[in-house]
């Protein structure tokens, strides 16, 4: 009669092969149990590429409804029967909530699993959307709604960065944070366009909702098929954890999660490892070590605060925030200039973020593939070995130099393009003159900004979501800033030294911080590690 084996729980995978029993003294016995080393990731070439495409197709949903929604304000104005102003409450009010949300659910993706909480915030999203096509008439309930619509769609590029950091090491990041951010881009651009063609050819704002309700119906369905669970808190490397939150298992020929391949258990005379000089593959936490749900919910070493309260990861918050930044005031004059220099209309206006759209989606195309090949150039110049499949140990790799080479030239042409910008707009130059600028502006900003980020979650591999969330709370805060002191800067001073001075104070301070951290950045790093050692959170 053949032997059963007695089944192993989730608890019997460790990330380091335990020491054999003490009586324990054969020869025979002491081969019995091989460490293992097992890879960063289960997840093949083909499932990454299926995986980038699921979240640049998610990304899309927070810039995409703040910017449709522009077209629409005279509309909404006459619909709900009230002022401008506060038309314009509703727009500040999604900013403040898009601002926010990202600090709350980022933390629980990384502890609960990014797919139930991509869905949930997906749902929440499409309600808003069904209500806000169903109300025509009630602006508190507008004022709300676009709120919940924020409350449900801000998250996405949060927890985005969270997958791309669960199932790429760091030498094959580069190439899927591109296409992701790119998408997130697109949707800045394409949101007034397809606000002011559907509202045009509609004669109303309604259908505007309609679009983002099948939007986000579509999303929630296809994630719920297709997004696997990622979260290395959950699945480790996604082989380990529940088979159900690994995908829908009726579509085989996906094949997401742990059904790639057996589970290498002690019972098969072996014990999976992560090798001790990797970026490692850590398995499911115990959930006996956990203290509890609250712990879960409100973790002390994941959140957003715990992230900021680094030196070098501030300076990369602040190198990457004040791109988005300039960026968002310069897409927030581009009606007032066209419409006052040129007398476009609201479509005419819309098609000019075209040319910064277009030179985004190349700038992360261009940028994913960049970075891979400096991080191996990188390697290659200290002596360093990529293990594309078990990741590399960061803690002795410049990552800093690697990610920000050869960035001072692409930074000088950034801040010469600024300075034209503003001045084109001040003497009323043809509109080919900033649309080229624009383009140029919109190439270089991304191709930094890209950095930036990328080098925050691989120094934050260990809670990207809440990483990614904190840069977008970084962003959006400097930002409304930029905005608020927009119009007053440009009636004292015009628009020509107005962006001239963005460049002097904003360019220059940026300058001298990206030469910080090449100089300082592994430095602090360092010092930063061994402080957490020796004082462990828990």
């Amino acid at each position: 009669m053949p032997k059963t084996k007695s089944p192993i729980s989730d608890d019997a995978l460790r990330t380091v092969a335990p020491p054999p029993p003490q009586n324990l003294k054969s020869p025979a016995s002491k081969e019995a149990i091989t460490p293992v080393a097992q890879p960063y990731t289960i997840f093949t070439g083909t499932h990454k590429t299926i995986i980038t495409a699921l979240l640049a197709l998610a990304s899309l949903a927070s810039p995409l409804t703040a910017t449709i929604y522009l077209p629409l304000l005279p509309l909404l104005q006459h619909s709900y029967h009230t002022s401008a102003q506060a038309i314009n409450l509703t727009l500040t009010f999604y900013t403040v909530v898009q601002s926010v949300t990202p600090a709350i659910f980022a933390p629980l993706s990384d502890s609960f699993g990014r797919r139930p909480i991509s869905l949930l915030t997906y749902i929440i999203y499409t309600i808003a959307s069904l209500a806000l096509a169903l109300d025509q008439s009630h602006y508190v309930a507008l004022l709300l709604l676009r709120g919940l619509q924020a409350f449900g769609a801000s998250a996405c590029v949060s927890i985005a960065y969270g997958v791309i950091a669960d199932v790429s090491t760091p030498s094959e990041r580069g190439s899927m944070i591109g296409p992701v951010m790119s998408a997130t881009n697109l949707g800045t651009f394409i949101g007034p366009v397809l606000g002011g063609v559907i509202a045009w050819r509609s004669q109303g704002q309604q259908w505007v909702f309609w679009g983002l309700l099948i939007f986000g119906a579509v999303n929630s369905i296809t994630l719920s098929l297709f997004l696997p669970e990622t979260a290395r808190a959950v699945v480790g490397n996604g082989g380990q954890g529940l088979r159900q939150r690994t995908g829908h298992s009726a579509l085989a020929w996906v094949r997401l999660g742990p059904r790639l391949g057996p589970r290498v258990t002690e019972d098969d005379g072996q014990v999976m490892t992560a090798l001790p000089n990797t970026e490692a593959a850590p398995t499911r936490p115990n959930p006996s070590r956990e203290s509890g749900l609250l712990s879960r919910i409100l973790p002390k070493d994941r959140g957003c605060s715990a992230v900021v309260l680094s030196k070098e990861n501030a300076l990369i918050l602040w190198l990457g925030g004040v791109n988005y930044a300039l960026w968002y005031c310069i897409t927030a004059s581009i009606p007032a200039v066209y419409q006052e220099q040129h007398g476009w209309n609201e479509l005419e206006i819309g098609l000019a973020y075209l040319p910064g759209a277009a030179a985004v989606i190349i700038a992360g195309i261009i940028n994913g593939r960049w970075m891979d090949q400096k991080y191996r150039k990188t390697a290659t110049e200290i002596g360093f070995t990529v293990d594309k499949i078990k990741g590399d140990d960061l803690r002795n790799f410049p990552i800093e130099k690697a990610r920000t080479r050869s960035l001072t030239l692409v930074w000088v042409i950034y801040n010469i393009a600024l300075v034209g910008m503003g001045w084109t707009w001040q003497i009323a130059a043809h509109p080919a003159a900033s649309l080229s600028l624009q383009a140029v502006i919109g190439f270089s900003g991304t191709f930094m900004f890209f950095c930036f980020n990328t080098l925050l979650i691989d120094i934050e591999s260990k809670r990207p979501s809440a990483a990614a969330a904190a840069a977008t709370v970084v962003r959006c805060g400097l930002a409304a800033g930029g905005v608020a002191i927009l119009e007053p800067l440009r009636s004292a001073i015009g628009r020509g030294w107005l962006f001239t001075l963005f460049a002097i104070v904003i360019g220059g301070s940026q300058g001298l911080g990206l030469w910080i951290l090449r100089s300082k950045g592994f430095q602090w790093r360092t010092e930063g590690t061994v402080t957490r050692a020796e004082c462990p959170s828990g």
